[in-house]
């Protein structure tokens, strides 16, 4: 009878870690990989998914069979082993009766429970996770007949449990959402990205697409003061000497002030201009017309605009319908990919290091860029660049010297144009701030003028 016993703890054993490895496999399984080995005609992943879609179901079901496992363990097991050990004591010790019978209920119990949590509870649970989708499929075809058979007690049960669980204001669901948030998503990705699953450029790729829909023209935009522009009355041999100047090939056209921007000019444009034009007022018909967004407008539909009127370049305008800034078919680019160098680009122009803990960065940079930069987190807020983060931490318009303190870092002014902050010290809190040395270009902001 003990031998018999022995057995049925073990088969005990075994069942109890088949419906511990089901229960653990049914959750952490993802339904997308199933649904692509089902496509694939594997049987059993078509069965797995069936068990993924009921998850409330399948979870009690696997819950009934743990529970009635451990009962029956302990009702078999223990006096099985109690039996064997307090033999074992009569044969070799003196002992009282009583007393081998309580030494053995009590290592009886201690054992069972030990081969109960490691053999039926841990390691069923740790295969399951290690690899979900496989254990699901080894398991798929005997759980769902279990699940299927006991199917009119298991659902008695599982609607008992819903019943009081919508008495504490919860609604159950019997399928497990397999959709996830963009900033869920934002936060996988990173998670990859720290445990080396992805490179670099794919890591700034797609955390670049995830942040892409959640932000404005306003966020990045060439500012108001930072846009170069052609009067109407400039003739194209000034635009020749502006063209010379930045580089550029596009610029906004205004009558009168930035506010009445009514166009755009291409340079190549100006090649068919006769030589004798050349000192006479840019021709109307030479004046394109230009795109124009309001600042909160989302990128995704600033590309589409951009995209359906064929244009690299838009107006951004404010609530008042004063020009804002402009935004560029690049700016947008590089908000997926990252910084984009060309020709025109100036190294001179951007993050500076002027040692170990030492920068020097222009007012008008990203704060995200710079908080990216440094590897700290910066605050967000009614504002896009660092002097406007200044502007905010000091309650007013900077000063030279002025200087904010956050996260270890100093941010000092160093230089103003008026009231505009031109570059910004950035230093060590523990380095004393002291005169430039040499230095070194690291990146440029991406707030650059119009190509």
């Amino acid at each position: 009878m003990t031998a018999v016993a022995i057995v049925a703890a073990i088969a005990l054993l075994l069942a109890n870690g088949f419906f511990v490895a089901g229960e653990f496999a049914v959750i952490a399984s993802r339904v997308s990989k199933l649904e692509q080995r089902a496509r694939e005609g594997n049987t059993l992943a078509r069965t797995a998914l069936k068990s993924a879609r009921e998850l409330s179901f399948m979870l009690s079901a696997a819950q009934l069979g743990i529970t009635m496992a451990s009962l029956g363990l302990g009702w078999v097991a223990e006096p099985a082993v109690a039996h064997l050990l307090r033999s074992g004591l009569r044969s070799v010790t003196a002992i009282p009766a009583a007393i081998a019978h309580s030494v053995s209920f009590v290592v009886a119990l201690v054992i069972i429970t030990f081969l109960h949590m490691v053999l039926s509870e841990m390691a069923p649970k740790n295969i399951a996770i290690a690899d979900p989708e496989r254990a699901a499929l080894w398991i798929a075809i005997p759980f769902r007949f279990y699940a299927n058979t006991f199917r009119p007690f298991i659902t008695v049960f599982n609607k008992m449990a819903n019943a009081g669980t919508r008495l504490l204001g919860v609604e159950p669901t019997d399928e497990r959402p397999d959709v996830h948030s963009a900033g869920e998503i934002g936060a996988m990705i990173r998670e990859s990205a720290k445990e080396g699953l992805m490179e670099d450029f794919e890591h700034r790729l797609l955390s670049g697409a995830i942040d892409f829909g959640a932000k404005d023209a306003g966020a990045i935009m060439i500012p108001r003061t930072d846009v170069v522009a052609i009067p109407a009355m400039a003739t194209p041999a000034d635009v020749d000497e502006v063209v010379l100047e930045t580089g550029h090939s596009r610029f906004p056209v205004y009558g009168g002030d930035l506010d009445k921007v009514f166009g755009f000019l291409h340079i190549k444009d100006m090649l068919q201009v006769e030589p004798g034009e050349r000192e006479r007022p840019i021709s109307r018909q030479f004046i394109r017309r230009m795109l124009v967004v309001p600042e909160s407008r989302k990128l995704h539909p600033v590309l589409f605009d951009m995209r359906r009127e064929r244009t690299h370049f838009g107006l951004v305008v404010d609530e008042h319908g004063g020009t804002a800034g402009i935004v560029t078919l690049e700016d947008l680019l590089e908000e997926l990919v990252g910084e984009i160098q060309d020709e025109h680009d100036a190294g001179e122009v951007g993050i500076r290091t002027l040692g170990e803990h030492r920068h020097l960065i222009p007012g008008n940079i990203r704060i995200d860029e710079v908080a990216a930069y440094l590897g700290i987190d910066l605050p967000e807020g009614e504002y896009e660049t660092v002097a406007g983060w200044l502007m905010d931490r000091l309650g007013r318009i900077p000063k030279r010297r002025d200087a904010v303190d956050h996260d270890g870092w100093s941010f000092r002014v160093r230089r103003m144009q008026r009231r505009r902050v031109e570059e910004v010290l950035v230093e060590a809190a523990a380095h004393p701030p002291s005169e430039l040395d040499a230095v070194g270009v690291v990146k440029k902001p991406s707030a650059s003028p119009p190509r």
